[in-house]
């Protein structure tokens, strides 16, 4: 340790703004300690924390077993575009969260800071434990004054939750056939029956994406040709890692009678190991954009790419419908 991190501790706040508003909503209680400003404004927040599980490093796990228990998202203010103080609407610009842990002191200087400026610890809170509880902190960056508050006057919180993973019951098998559409039905979590339609399946040779790309002249124009020549590298790092020559990726276009998006999986990639990958090109992702908005049957028109490697001549591919995400809807909250 030096005496340089005592600085970093040691903050002087050019403003500090004590709220201390409580918010009970689904059973959990949420806290609005205040904000503070330096060169920016930040807004701090205590709320429940759940640790995610963490998996056992000595079990072999399947790429099924991980996609499964994988947690996407969560209820957390973290997601929260726009807050609304009384008549002062701040849009956020980033922001953190973390455990609470008794070893960081710049949290518990902010605390002590904000109990000198008034800020009274509600009753409920007393006893938490903290290693129950996270500190989001959300940064506004154009805030040149805190707002004006006084506890009467209403905060409104703008809520813009991530999408929504939904694990099917049992996983719909699907044979993807390249160059030939297809249909098939599943039953969403809330026992809706979705109709799918699959409009096109093609083979991707990411190779040649890779020549085009570094070859287009508008697209060089924008970087000197040492960065080129580094952001080149790495890619082709990735490649070789992830996709080797000769193989391609595969993907999806398609259109559902619900306002979901569709994660397929092959077959021969879920039932595999995860394998350990040198040097920092270790992924490598796809990304498939219709170009048209609206497919054959008339729904809006989406893209889905299985970055799991087939050969080049490959016809059909054995594949499940794992989970779809669902977009959760933007809402206010007024506090």
């Amino acid at each position: 340790m030096q005496f340089s991190w005592l600085e970093g501790v040691n903050k002087k706040w050019k403003e500090i703004l004590v709220i201390g508003r409580t918010i009970e909503r689904d059973g959990k209680r949420y806290h609005i300690v205040g904000m503070t400003r330096e060169e920016a404004a930040n807004i701090y927040i205590i709320e429940p924390y759940e640790e995610r599980k963490i998996r056992d490093a000595k079990k072999r796990c399947t790429q099924r077993m991980i996609l499964k228990e994988q947690e996407i998202g969560g209820d957390s203010y973290m997601q929260c575009p726009e807050f609304q103080i009384g008549s002062k609407k701040m849009c956020t610009n980033h922001g953190s969260g973390g455990a609470l842990r008794p070893d960081n002191y710049e949290e518990i200087k902010l605390f002590l800071d904000m109990m000198d400026a008034g800020w009274q610890i509600p009753e409920w809170l007393k006893e938490e434990d903290w290693d129950r509880l996270q500190l989001v902190t959300l940064t506004f960056a154009d805030a040149k004054r805190l707002p004006r508050y006084s506890p009467d006057m209403p905060i409104t919180i703008l809520h813009r939750p991530d999408p929504r993973k939904h694990l099917l019951a049992r996983a719909k098998a699907v044979t993807l056939e390249i160059g030939k559409p297809q249909s098939f039905r599943f039953t969403a979590h809330d026992g809706e029956k979705v109709q799918c339609h699959i409009n096109r399946v093609t083979l991707i040779d990411m190779w040649e994406e890779a020549r085009k790309q570094f070859g287009d002249a508008k697209y060089r124009e924008h970087f000197t040709e040492e960065q080129l020549q580094d952001m080149e590298t790495s890619y082709l790092e990735a490649l070789r890692q992830n996709c080797p020559e000769g193989m391609c990726y595969i993907g999806i276009e398609y259109e559902c009678s619900r306002d979901i998006s569709l994660h397929f999986y092959t077959k021969a990639f879920l039932e595999s190991y995860p394998e350990s990958r040198s040097g920092s090109a270790s992924f490598l992702l796809l990304s498939v954009k219709p170009d048209q908005e609206t497919g054959s049957h008339g729904l809006p028109l989406k893209g889905y790419g299985m970055s799991f490697p087939v050969p080049a001549d490959t016809t059909t591919v054995p594949a499940e419908l794992l989970f779809y995400m669902e977009r959760a809807e933007v809402w206010e909250e007024r506090v």
